[in-house]
């Protein structure tokens, strides 16, 4: 964390000095120690029940499979109690660094805001990295969103399209994702949700020297990018979106930041390209908030914030 900031909450402030001391101890987080666990482990990624919260009863969830251009394709849709069919569908795609997460990691985001939104989310359980380095992952995430804007099975597209939300790893691919459809010529996609987005791999936001959260140390951050990237270039804009040839092409954009992040500045900077370039962007940053805010909602009050903010965007889309 910076000197002069704090993190808001005192259970959030004594999780994250426990933390620190267990750094301190030697015992900290390592990208190498994570890669140790077995990939069912990672996969699995959630938050304990004390961070988070209860999911909205009355949301319905909805396990599937498709098959991708390597193999099957493990999805989660999520609907709400009603839907409106002028909404967009929502193709989610889950943070963890590329190398954590699954359909469970973010269970409380998609089903508040498919609740809040009345509109439909799929998780997309993408293939991670180290095992399967880029461009598999997003090539799962692209097969998904294929799949989304084309089967037949689901009905008639919404007039609003195809959004897409991602948190953290996962706004890395769904900002790529926004390139690839844009160089395609392809325009369903309608919108972006970029929440603490990873976009630029050279980790030269000016962020990144000067907050310290545990476990996101930018050393940690180089060595997760070297697992995912593979043979990739770093300023290629399929892993740094930052960098993405033709901003002017990319959909609008909701950008959602924490102050007390490393990443940060990736995401503001973005809003700020995206803006200049004309595409309508909304870039919303939350004082006193840690990278990963969603993920531990219990602890931290700008999940609810957020939540609303991002519900309510996705309802203007209906309109």
């Amino acid at each position: 964390m910076t000197q002069k900031q704090k993190l808001k909450g005192v259970r959030l402030r004594s999780l994250y000095a426990m933390f620190r001391f267990l750094r301190w101890l030697g015992l900290g987080g390592s990208v190498e120690k994570s890669v140790a666990q077995p990939l069912a482990v990672r996969n699995a990624m959630r938050a304990a029940n004390w961070m988070t919260l209860p999911l909205p009863a009355d949301v319905t969830q909805v396990r599937s499979t498709i098959q991708g251009r390597s193999g099957p394709i493990n999805l989660k849709t999520y609907l709400p109690p009603k839907l409106n069919p002028n909404c967009p569908r929502v193709l989610f795609l889950h943070g963890g660094g590329w190398i954590h997460g699954g359909l469970e990691t973010l269970d409380h985001l998609c089903a508040s805001v498919s609740r809040q939104a009345q509109c439909m989310i799929v998780s997309v359980d993408y293939r991670l990295a180290p095992e399967t380095p880029f461009p598999g992952g997003l090539e799962d995430c692209d097969d998904a969103i294929q799949w989304l804007a084309n089967d037949s099975t689901l009905g008639p597209m919404p007039s609003a399209g195809i959004a897409i939300m991602g948190e953290s790893a996962g706004g890395n691919l769904a900002a790529a994702l926004t390139v690839i459809c844009a160089r395609r010529g392809h325009p369903f996609i309608t919108h972006q949700t970029l929440i603490y987005p990873a976009l630029d791999a050279t980790l030269s936001g000016e962020s990144w020297a000067s907050i310290d959260q545990p476990g996101l140390e930018k050393e940690n951050g180089r060595r997760l990018m070297e697992m995912y990237r593979g043979n990739a270039e770093l300023t290629d804009p399929l892993i740094s979106p930052w960098f993405a040839e033709n901003p002017s092409s990319l959909p609008p954009a909701l950008i959602i930041t924490a102050d007390i992040d490393p990443l940060r500045d990736d995401g503001a900077r973005y809003a700020r390209k995206l803006s200049d370039a004309g595409v309508r962007t909304r870039y919303i940053n939350y004082l006193r908030m840690p990278h990963g805010f969603f993920f531990i909602p219990r602890l931290a009050y700008a999940a609810k914030e957020g939540i609303n903010e991002i519900s309510n965007e996705i309802s203007a889309l209906a309109k």
